[in-house]
C-alpha cells in the first residue's frame, strides 16, 4: 500500500511539473517587459488565492476530474498565446487551469495517504522543477508547438491515476495528527498560515548574490524542489517536531553564511523548503474534511507572504541577514508552540 501511495505522489509531481512548464512559459512570455510588473502581481494573485474555493468545492464532493479540466483550459493559454490575445486574458486562463490541477493533486495525494505527508510533498516538489523549466524555454524562445506537445505529456500520468482510485477514501483524512491537541483549532490555523507568510516572504531576502547564470538559477529551483519533497519524507520519519527544528533552526546557519557560496547556500534552502509539507500537514491536521481548504490557505499564505515584495525590497546583504534571521526565529517559536511532541 505504502508503494501504492508514492506512485500516486510520483504520477502528480509531473503533472505538476508539466502544467508550470506550460504556465510560466505563457507568464514570462506575457511578463518579458520588466515595467509591466502589474501582470506579475496578477498572477500571482489569480494563481494562489482562487484555490480555496476550488478546494472547497472538491471538498464538497464536486464529480469533476479538475486535472483533466485544468489541463484543458491551460492548454488554451497557448493557443491564445500563439493569436497574440490580451495578456490579461492569457494569464487568466493560465491561472484557472493551474488552480484546478493543484487543487485535484492536493486532494488525491491528502485522501489517498491515510496520515503520510511524502506523497502530497513529493506532488508540490515537482511545481519547482517545472517553473524554472518554464521560464527557460521562454527566456530561449522555443517555439510554442514544442511547449504545446510537453503540454500534452500530461495525458500520459493523468491515465496512470485512473488505476489507483481505489486508495481515494475518506477515513484516510481522519489519520493526518501532526498538531499539539492543546491549541484549538483557530491558533493552529493562524500561526501556520501565519508562518506560510514567513515562509514566502523570506524567499525573496535569503542572500544569493551567487545566483548569477542559468545554471546557477536551475540549482536554485532544484533546491528548492528536494527540500519540498524531503520535507514530507521525514515527516513521516522522524515526526513533524523533528523536521520543523531542522527546516528552521538547521537552515538559518548556512542561509546567512551561504550568500557568496553556493552549495552553502543551496543546502540552507533545501532544509528551508522543508516547512511547505510541515504546514501543509499541520493545517489538514485540524481540517480533516477539507483538505482542498487546507491546501487553499497555504497557497492564500503565498501570496500575501509575495505581496509585500512588490511594494519593497532592498538588496542590502545585512538588511536581508538580519530579516531571514529574525523571521526564522519566529518561525521557530510559532511551530514549536502548534506541532504535535513526539511520543518518547
Amino acid at each position: 500500500m505504502n508503494k501504492k501511495r508514492n506512485i500516486v505522489g510520483l504520477l502528480y509531481f509531473f503533472i505538476h511539473l508539466i502544467v508550470e512548464v506550460t504556465t510560466f512559459y505563457v507568464v514570462t512570455r506575457c511578463t518579458n517587459d520588466e515595467s509591466i510588473w502589474f501582470l506579475a502581481l496578477l498572477y500571482d494573485f489569480l494563481a494562489f488565492v482562487p484555490q480555496g474555493a476550488f478546494g472547497y468545492l472538491k471538498d464538497k464532493g464536486v464529480k469533476i476530474n479538475f486535472a483533466a479540466v485544468g489541463m484543458m483550459i491551460a492548454g488554451v493559454s497557448l493557443a491564445l498565446l500563439h493569436f497574440e490575445c490580451s495578456a490579461v486574458i492569457i494569464i487568466l486562463v493560465v491561472s484557472v487551469g493551474n488552480c484546478m490541477i493543484h487543487i485535484q493533486g492536493a486532494e488525491t495525494t491528502l485522501r489517498s495517504s491515510d496520515g503520510k505527508m511524502t506523497p502530497s510533498a513529493v506532488f508540490v516538489a515537482g511545481g519547482s522543477f517545472g517553473v524554472i523549466t518554464g521560464k527557460l524555454l521562454a527566456a530561449h524562445q522555443v517555439p510554442i508547438l514544442y511547449v504545446a506537445a510537453i503540454h500534452l505529456l500530461m495525458l500520459v500520468p493523468l491515465l496512470l491515476c485512473r488505476r489507483y482510485a481505489d486508495l481515494i477514501d475518506e477515513s484516510n483524512l481522519t489519520a493526518y495528527d501532526l498538531t499539539d491537541p492543546n491549541r484549538s483549532n483557530r491558533t493552529v490555523l493562524v500561526l501556520a498560515v501565519l508562518v506560510v507568510v514567513v515562509r514566502a516572504y523570506m524567499g525573496y531576502g535569503i542572500p544569493t548574490t551567487w545566483n548569477k547564470t542559468q545554471v546557477q538559477t536551475v540549482l536554485l529551483y532544484c533546491a528548492m524542489g528536494v527540500g519540498k519533497a524531503l520535507g514530507g519524507v521525514l515527516i513521516d520519519r522522524i515526526g513533524v517536531r523533528k523536521t520543523a527544528l531542522i527546516s528552521t533552526i538547521g537552515a538559518l546557519p548556512f542561509l546567512l553564511a551561504g550568500n557568496n557560496l553556493m552549495m552553502i547556500s543551496l543546502f540552507g534552502i533545501m532544509l528551508f523548503s522543508m516547512t511547505m509539507a510541515i504546514t501543509l500537514g499541520l493545517l489538514v491536521s485540524r481540517l480533516k474534511e477539507a483538505p482542498g481548504v487546507a491546501f487553499g490557505l497555504t497557497t492564500i499564505g503565498l501570496f500575501l507572504g509575495t505581496l509585500p515584495v512588490f511594494v519593497f525590497r532592498t538588496d542590502s546583504v545585512l538588511v536581508n541577514c538580519i530579516t531571514v534571521a529574525g523571521l526564522t526565529l519566529a518561525s521557530v517559536v510559532i511551530l514549536n508552540m502548534i506541532c504535535r511532541k513526539e511520543k518518547a
